[in-house]
């Protein structure tokens, strides 16, 4: 599983840097911001609060992995305010993250995603009246579980500004291997 992660890694020149899940800071001002509705997804997505259920659980399978690989892709903007340079490059990582889920299900061993933002897999979601319709390709975002992702990008020595005129997006996959597959 390892090697597909860092072969698909090298394949589409995406920066990376493998990190333990223990080392992992999770703020509780991140939910606070969640649920303040900040982004407009809170209560309207399966991979948002509250459509996640207990954070603590999340964070709990998180930490059971035995490795991780934080990745990420830097994408240029004509301004600091061109929201369209900032959709293309969150589809583009999105893109890249549900590929690779993609090819890790055909593997033995497990692997769970965190994504950079909430699902946007359905238009509209059927959260909540009808169950997830992709349970096997939605992932929860960073930010839902709290995740400090500059913190985790300091220690693992991943640059997290990359300077004006650009947006940089990450994406986290947990992984063991051999086990029965999962997402």
């Amino acid at each position: 599983m390892k090697s597909t992660i860092l072969g698909f890694l090298e394949d589409h020149h995406l920066s990376w840097a493998a990190f333990q899940p223990s080392d992992l800071v999770f703020r509780d001002v991140f939910l606070q911001d969640c649920a303040a509705n900040h982004c407009g997804k809170y209560g309207k997505t399966w991979t948002c609060p509250p459509g996640i259920g207990d954070v603590n659980v999340h964070r709990s399978l998180l930490s059971a992995f035995p490795e991780a690989i934080l990745f990420l892709q830097v994408f240029p903007l004509e301004d600091p305010y061109d929201v369209d340079g900032m959709d293309v490059g969150r589809k583009t990582i999105m893109n890249h993250a549900y590929t690779l889920s993609d090819r890790l299900r055909k593997e033995p061993g497990e692997a769970m995603f965190l994504a950079a933002g909430s699902c946007e897999l359905c238009h509209p979601c059927s959260y909540p009246e009808k169950p997830c319709r992709f349970p096997e390709k939605a992932m929860i975002s960073m930010e839902a579980l709290g995740v400090d992702v500059y913190d985790i990008a300091k220690k693992t020595g991943l640059k997290y500004y990359h300077g004006p005129n650009t947006v940089t997006y990450f994406v986290m996959v947990f992984f063991r291997e051999g086990s029965p597959c999962r997402r």
